[in-house]
């Protein structure tokens, strides 16, 4: 199953071409909610974008990590205000992010009903990676804890380089300064370049 349509059209808005570094992460959040990572009039509640920007464009966005009372130049209302730039920025360098269902988990759904949901999305999923890189080695991260225990090995069977080692936590369900510092360790050992100069 593909995303619903204004979501397929938000996303390949954003594919860049070619395709350098692939991030999957779990699900779109339910469709009542009218978030999405590309949806670029979102100002609200758009926590994996926000926390993805600050590992990936610390100068740009004023990120520093540090004790929360101790940040400065960091304003979250401002750099939603930027999203459209910002994404437009990630596909520039080369990123981009789909999820591995791209249907949203119900409400309930525990963690054994997400895997077992997302096992059923897998087909289609190692479908879409292989589409999308076409025949170059594009470097893969996986991101939440059910995205990374169904789909590493099997994307790894297929031949695809998914560069973490671990789970990354999402940041949508209070793991946010575990998926930056996760993140961040990823991108140093593997020496990704972003536009902002940094690695």
């Amino acid at each position: 199953m593909a995303y619903v349509p204004h979501l397929e059209v938000a996303s390949k808005k954003y594919r860049p071409s070619p395709i350098r570094l692939l991030f999957i992460a779990e699900a779109p959040p339910a469709l009542e909610s009218g978030r999405f990572f590309y949806l670029s009039s979102l100002t609200t509640g758009d926590t994996l974008f926000l926390e993805m920007m600050k590992v990936l464009y610390p100068m740009d966005t004023g990120f520093v990590e540090q004790e929360e009372a101790q940040r400065t130049g960091f304003h979250a209302k401002s750099v939603r205000q930027r999203k459209g730039e910002l994404l437009e920025k990630f596909r520039r360098d080369g990123f981009y992010l789909i999820d591995a269902s791209e249907q949203p988990m119900p409400d309930d759904a525990d963690t054994a009903t997400k895997r077992q949901l997302m096992g059923l999305a897998l087909p289609a999923l190692r479908k879409k990676v292989r589409e999308l890189s076409g025949d170059k080695d594009v470097p893969v991260i996986l991101i939440g804890g059910v995205t990374y225990s169904v789909c590493a090995a099997a994307l790894r069977a297929d031949g695809a380089h998914v560069l973490n080692e671990e789970m990354i936590d999402h940041p949508a369900r209070g793991g946010q300064k575990r998926f930056r510092q996760k993140l961040h360790t990823v991108i140093r050992k593997f020496s990704i370049k972003t536009s902002d100069g940094y690695l």
